[in-house]
């Protein structure tokens, strides 16, 4: 069996894997945010290595080190068992070879493939265009007008779990004290015009937050994966506006329920 396994001939991957496992990283290394492309003087060079987790060929004491552990996918050239790596720490993850250096790069895979899931889930889950009115009055609203909407009441420390981040809890607070009067009546204004636009937006936002809450995610994870959705399909130019809205959900019911 090990002597099989050594003389299988490795594939080169294809350049449209290579981009794909590009993408996935961000252009980062994974493992030390190293970039992974060099710009110098109007010329592109590759900086990064494809590395397979579970080694292609393994020698008979891999085997034995990894006999107990998971395998992303049993074809060794599957997109799920390669990462792409700086060089260095490509070398590093290889030699030696180790069971923490192994689970290390498989809790990494994973999170990175959580990360793509959640980006192909966006163009699926759209919000209707009126959010970006509402978005719009909130980038104008003045300090003053702010003020005087203080929100009082609170309900995130009624619904959030104890693996919710102090932090996090902290910036909704605020979040919703300062905005959430102001976003419930630009919404309330819309609704005048076009009835029935809240709640169609409310329920959009309810129903991907089933989903990521369905596809295993802690409240961390949600209130980010909510941010980075509504960040990436409207016309948000920050992230901090984003989770302002996100913090308005969760104090009006969408998130947390």
């Amino acid at each position: 069996m090990a002597s099989s396994l050594a003389k299988t001939s490795r594939i080169k991957p294809q350049e449209n894997l290579k981009l794909v496992l590009f993408d996935e990283v961000n252009g980062l290394c994974p493992k030390c945010y190293k970039p992974l492309m060099n710009n110098k003087n109007q010329k592109l060079t590759k900086l990064y290595e494809v590395a397979h987790i579970y080694p292609h060929s393994p020698l008979p004491h891999e085997i034995e080190l990894l006999k107990n552990e998971e395998k992303l996918n049993e074809d060794l050239e599957h997109e799920d068992n390669l990462i792409v790596l700086c060089r260095d720490c490509h070398k590093i993850f290889d030699h030696p070879r180790t069971v923490e250096g192994y689970r290390e790069m498989v809790k990494i895979k994973k999170e990175l493939q959580r990360i793509c899931a959640l980006k192909k889930n966006w163009y699926e889950n759209k919000l209707e265009n009126e959010i970006n009115e509402v978005i719009e009055s909130l980038v104008n609203l003045k300090e003053e007008a702010s003020a005087k909407l203080a929100y009082e009441a609170m309900k995130i420390d009624e619904k959030a779990s104890e693996e919710l981040t102090f932090m996090i809890r902290i910036k909704v607070k605020g979040y919703v004290q300062y905005y959430y009067t102001h976003i419930k009546n630009r919404f309330a204004e819309i609704d005048k015009i076009k009835p029935y636009t809240s709640d169609t937006i409310f329920s959009q936002v309810k129903t991907y937050y089933l989903k990521l809450k369905k596809d295993g995610a802690d409240q961390n994870q949600i209130f980010s994966a909510l941010a980075e959705w509504i960040y990436s399909i409207t016309n948000v130019k920050n992230n901090e506006v984003a989770e302002i809205f996100v913090s308005f959900f969760i104090q009006n019911c969408e998130v947390y329920s």
